[in-house]
């Protein structure tokens, strides 16, 4: 079967509380998280990363989060991105109408 996995930025897990229903979406599904821009301590001290504080798995278990039962969730490092999704989703448009 498909297994899945939301993908968000470190910047919404910092307001994921302000979310309606955020503790149902972490019940839910697996999330990974990908740092943005120096937001680690902030986005990891925030009430969504307190509250699910036991379900988060170490970054080199990353691998399983799509096998895992909710609530669990990676905070992911690495390799950071100059580009903004916004962007490319405007160059889109620009190149290939609509």
């Amino acid at each position: 079967g498909v297994r899945f996995v939301w993908i968000m930025g470190a910047d919404n897990l910092k307001d994921f509380h302000r979310w309606k229903n955020w503790r149902e979406i972490f019940m839910l599904i697996p999330i990974a998280v990908v740092d943005r821009g120096g937001l680690s301590l902030l986005a990891t001290s925030g009430p969504a990363a307190h509250r699910f504080a036991r379900a988060r798995i170490a970054e080199n278990q990353a691998r399983t989060l799509p096998d895992r039962s909710p609530p669990a969730w990676v905070y992911l490092h690495g390799i950071k991105s100059k580009l903004s999704s916004t962007a490319l989703r405007e160059a889109k448009k620009r190149t290939f109408g609509g």
